[in-house]
């Protein structure tokens, strides 16, 4: 059954997905979090063991809204690639953007690879992360999941301009009543160590967001 909803204009979101390869983000996050840096190894044993939850979200995607396995698309450096017509139309039912596509590589160290940055950043800026995220719940918990996994490299991030400058939010961290509501499968990959100072970190707004501000120039 195909639940995606059929709108004409997508709905709008102050908030912005930012994708960064940078590791001095990672760092910045691992400091504000508490949560210690570990080495490149150890992130990618840990995202390999969320490769079963990341499928069977993309199987939900399949099911029930709509998407489909990309044609051609047998990479092994892919944990996999599915896309889905835009669901938004113009007022003769012609498709507004381009077939929406979504992939996630088998190996962490893909999101830091110079040569795969513009790929990553066409995934997580597009208008599956910018609009999808809002109205697909397996959308919205591929990016929780890896903002839990790689704090730093995905964050949301909301601009407010005032009179006297620009403040930025920046979340890091998904809510701890996510964390909460899925503390079974966090647990199976994180240990439950670790999955203490993600629930910590997550209910603390101090630890899960930032805000920088930019006085205006005169």
């Amino acid at each position: 059954m195909d639940n995606t909803p059929n709108m004409q204009t997508p709905p709008s979101s102050t908030a912005q997905v930012h994708f960064s390869s940078d590791v001095r983000n990672m760092d910045n996050w691992a400091r504000r979090t508490g949560i210690p840096l570990t080495t490149a190894e150890a992130l990618g044993t840990t995202y390999a063991r969320a490769h079963k939850w990341l499928v069977s979200l993309k199987t939900q995607l399949i099911q029930h809204h709509g998407w489909q396995d990309a044609e051609a698309a047998a990479d092994a450096r892919m944990l996999f690639t599915v896309e889905a017509p835009s669901p938004w139309r113009s007022p003769n039912g012609l498709p507004l953007s381009p077939k929406l596509r979504l992939q996630l590589p088998t190996h962490a160290s893909s999101f830091f690879s110079p040569e795969r940055r513009v790929q990553w950043q066409m995934v997580f800026h597009s208008d599956i992360f910018a609009t999808q995220r809002l109205i697909v719940q397996p959308i919205t918990d591929i990016l929780n999941l890896i903002q839990c996994l790689l704090t730093g490299v995905v964050t949301l991030v909301y601009e407010e301009q005032l009179p006297q400058g620009t403040y930025t939010t920046t979340r890091g961290l998904p809510s701890v009543q996510w964390i909460t509501n899925n503390q079974a499968a966090l647990l199976e990959i994180f240990g439950h160590a670790h999955f203490k100072q993600l629930w910590k970190a997550a209910n603390d707004r101090t630890t899960s967001f930032k805000v920088d501000f930019e006085p205006r120039r005169r």
